[in-house]
């Protein structure tokens, strides 16, 4: 079973997407914040990090660097999952740290179309 580690602040649609998930066999572990994602990350090995680039505790940036200074996700793929702008991304030179983004809204399906892709 894959593991997707789903960084997300708003509660009711992280409970969504994690349904979404394991509904179609993935296991999800949550968290709120960029802080408690890259401790989660430390307890479990994540086949892939969907990260929602705007938290509350810290800017994209920085998130993505706590992230990777974890050793068993320092390879993981991320997908952005965002509300935020593809310009303003590409413009902080975001996007050579992602295997895909997913821009809010969206539809369900092609979340998990992106998923299957980078999982393989």
């Amino acid at each position: 079973m894959q593991t997707i580690l789903l960084i997300e602040d708003e509660p009711q649609h992280a409970k969504l997407v994690k349904i979404r998930l394991e509904a179609n066999g993935m296991q999800v572990i949550s968290a709120l914040t960029a802080k408690e994602g890259a401790d989660a990350a430390l307890l479990q090995e994540p086949d892939l990090i969907l990260l929602d680039l705007l938290l509350p505790d810290m800017p994209p940036e920085e998130a993505i660097r706590a992230l990777r200074a974890v050793p068993c996700a320092a390879k993981t793929p991320i997908l952005a999952f965002t509300a935020l702008d593809p310009l303003e991304i590409r413009r902080r030179r975001l996007d050579a740290e992602f295997s895909g983004v997913v821009t809010k809204p969206y539809e369900p399906g092609e979340l998990l179309a992106k998923i299957k892709k980078i999982l393989g």
